[in-house]
């Protein structure tokens, strides 16, 4: 069905004051979010609503149940955290590591994607092996020289956070699972600009923020974990309210009318819910659900049909127009990054400086990475706003 890309971006109020292409780095929110979160916080703390105080377990299923229809997996499977990087940490710590285990990774990852791995391999004595890309691609038959039978865990992003590469993940898993291993996956840059489907693309566990593609707010995000998984894992850390909801119900009727409540737990929370973050704002998730909505309305497969068209535009004015794009032309290979450099040495410091200034007075927000300029093309983008970057390059 056609959709009508003004009407969305009258959603947008951002967009009426600046071209955003940077959605790789925050996403803007709709209106529909801004006044969720407005309303929640109303409710708690401008006035009095005992309703609200009392639905946090219902706030957070919503966020959960939405995720889930997203990613067309089971709610049990998501955890809610603050951020791709609590995620990611939860499902580490929770492995229950051998000494010299071996954790793949690559030379593209974020740090978000790195660090984590490389802690746990300090605390318990592994190997992390590192996949050299080839021209900002990272073949899976790279992965199979790194991957043997003490390989634990293979932790990959499904789109680079720079070059804009789209990992093959349905052949990785095969490779990964082939071995025993696990495979993790960074989904910050991929999740709310494609259609994702873990289960379909044999992903055990993913972490990804609200924030960027997805269009929600700050301190937002989700793990999924493969149901089947779950029960194997452990989580480092714990609270109230991700062990069993019996006990917990029980310890709870026990706090409140006076009975012994200091006591020891034989269970935790079923699936995923065990790692999900202890304190979450109730603002917070319910600007995400309503980011959400809106995403689950307009639908994953037009949203990641819209992105590649843009981007593959992109790339096509950019290179006729001399610019080096480093990001993969084939459609395969790409979501909405597209990373491109220019007659700048955009190593110095003040030359990135001057080069974000002048792009800034212009009405235009992109990012600048990996020596490049990196433009995020986003569904509520237009071939207009391609344009004004164009124009306002030096």
């Amino acid at each position: 069905m056609r959709k009508d890309v003004r009407e969305i971006r009258e959603e947008f109020p951002l967009l009426k004051e600046v071209v955003w292409l940077a959605s790789a780095g925050v996403g803007p929110m709709p209106r529909a979010a801004l006044s969720a979160m407005a309303a929640v916080n109303s409710k708690l703390y401008a006035s009095y609503d005992p309703k609200a105080w009392s639905a946090e377990d219902e706030v957070r299923e919503r966020a959960c149940t939405l995720i889930a229809k997203l990613l067309s997996v089971s709610p049990e499977e998501i955890a809610l955290t603050r951020s791709t990087t609590e995620g990611l940490n939860a499902i580490a710590c929770a492995i229950p590591w051998k000494r010299r285990d071996h954790i793949v990774i690559t030379d593209q990852e974020y740090p978000a994607n790195a660090v984590p791995w490389y802690h746990q391999a300090h605390l318990h004595g592994l190997e992390v092996r590192v996949v050299r890309s080839e021209a900002g691609r990272l073949p899976v038959s790279r992965f199979a020289e790194a991957i043997d039978d003490r390989t634990r865990v293979v932790a990959i992003s499904h789109v680079q956070f720079a070059t804009g590469f789209r990992a093959d993940l349905a052949a990785l898993s095969e490779l990964a699972h082939s071995y025993g291993a696990l495979l993790v996956v960074d989904g910050i840059q991929s999740v709310g600009a494609l259609a994702v489907r873990p289960q379909e693309l044999g992903i055990d566990a993913l972490a990804a923020g609200g924030y960027k593609w997805l269009c929600g707010p700050l301190g937002s995000g989700f793990l999924y974990v493969r149901k089947e998984l779950c029960q194997d894992l452990v989580p480092v850390g714990l609270g109230f309210g991700e062990i069993a909801p019996r006990e917990h119900e029980d310890i709870w009727d026990a706090l409140s009318g006076g009975r012994p409540w200091v006591r020891d737990f034989s269970e935790l929370a079923p699936g995923a819910k065990r790692f999900s973050g202890v304190g979450l704002n109730p603002a917070v998730l319910e600007g995400l659900s309503a980011a959400l909505e809106m995403f689950l309305e307009l639908g994953p497969e037009w949203i990641e049909a819209r992105v590649i068209a843009l981007s593959g535009l992109l790339i096509e004015r950019l290179k006729r127009r001399g610019f080096q794009v480093v990001t993969p032309e084939t459609e395969e290979e790409r979501a909405g990054i597209v990373l491109f450099r220019g007659p700048w040495d955009l190593s110095r410091k003040e030359v990135r400086e001057e080069l974000d200034r002048r792009l800034e007075a212009a009405g235009v927000k992109v990012s600048i990475r990996a020596g490049g300029v990196r433009v995020a093309c986003h569904f509520f983008n237009t071939e207009e706003d391609l344009e004004r970057l164009l124009e306002a390059l030096p």
